[in-house]
């Protein structure tokens, strides 16, 4: 019998509580959370009493990455921690024998996140980035219909997004949000999920403008962004995100030579000749963090690299930088240019 995976968890906040435990509570035969990290300890108790009700276990908490490495010695550690320190604790955990499954975006910076890839390499372990938008079940039907071409060759792409941030959002009244370090506050912070799907279904992208907007002071330091990408093969991507203003859940739209896709977070819509031919019902398990998890737990045991690796969230995080710096310098920028 397999034995599940000791994993400690560096960060108990709101997608820990809200997010990666029900997952993680689901795969008891890949993981144990073996200890949690907070530099409040307080602050874990809820967790540690949820996990104690669950598995009989009560994880033991510490307020100090450090000393639970020293103490624990856990074969994988979860990180959910305030990107500016996304670098910094990966690398002390890689170094201590850790696999590693770090929330996105991967760093605050393209300098701080470049050597992250070279990091499983050099320290032998898995080095994971958490995006559960790769995972969710829609978005990899989407990309699994256009690579077998159902809707012939890529041509235009549009997603416009409303994700309204307000007091009424538990994320809102998080300091370091209220505080970005990361470029373009919600706008990397969230985008990087948008640039992880698009990336999927539509390859590299080469070239971006854009313009970006500050609509409401209390979502520094911008809101609100629209551009216009070129992708490799000349397909056209319209992205369009405001943080400011609530709206309706909006699909990503694929148009190709001979059909068309729609995709939400849960279905799939395909179209031919200006009519739906087929709609897949695709819910993912607590938001594709199941799927995220069970991608970690084969990477780990096999030692092949997992779908969502450091360079993929670099990548994620280049794409929507470029979008921020095209807005700022007014003018078109090649992507592979941005460092």
């Amino acid at each position: 019998m397999i034995e599940p995976i000791r994993i400690a968890i560096i960060g108990t906040g709101l997608i820990v509580t809200g997010k990666h435990w029900p997952a993680l509570q689901g795969l008891k035969r890949d993981f144990r959370v073996a200890a949690l990290v907070n530099r409040t300890p307080a602050k874990a108790t809820g967790l540690a009493e949820a996990i104690y009700a669950a598995t009989r276990v009560r994880p033991p908490v510490y307020s100090d990455h450090r000393e639970m490495l020293a103490r624990e010695q856990p074969a994988a550690v979860s990180l959910a921690l305030p990107t500016l320190l996304n670098p910094e604790v990966t690398e002390a955990c890689l170094a201590a024998g850790c696999h590693v499954i770090a929330e996105k975006p991967i760093a605050a910076s393209l300098t701080d996140g470049q050597p992250m890839l070279d990091w499983s390499e050099r320290y032998g372990r898995i080095l994971m980035i958490a995006e559960n938008y790769r995972y969710k079940a829609s978005y990899q039907r989407a990309a699994a219909l256009i690579a077998a071409g159902a809707i012939g060759k890529p041509q235009v792409a549009r997603w416009s997004l409303y994700a309204s941030m307000g007091a009424d959002n538990p994320y809102y009244h998080t300091a370091w949000r209220q505080q970005p370090a990361h470029p373009g506050g919600y706008l990397s912070d969230g985008g990087v999920h948008h640039m992880a799907v698009l990336r999927m279904l539509l390859g590299e992208a080469e070239s971006v403008v854009a313009q970006s907007a500050a609509l409401r002071p209390d979502l520094p330091p911008l809101d609100t962004l629209s551009a216009t990408v070129r992708f490799a093969g000349d397909v056209l991507c319209s992205y369009a995100v405001t943080y400011a203003s609530p709206g309706p859940e909006t699909a990503l739209q694929v148009t190709g030579t001979e059909g068309a896709l729609l995709a939400w977070s849960d279905r799939v819509e395909l179209w031919q000749r200006g009519k739906p031919l087929k709609t897949w019902a695709e819910p993912s398990a607590e938001d594709g963090l199941v799927a995220m998890y069970e991608d970690f737990a084969r990477a780990v045991r096999s030692g092949q690299p997992p779908v969502s690796t450091a360079a993929e969230g670099l990548a994620d995080l280049r794409l929507i930088v470029a979008m921020l710096r095209a807005a700022e310098m007014q003018k078109a920028l090649r992507v592979a240019d941005v460092t």
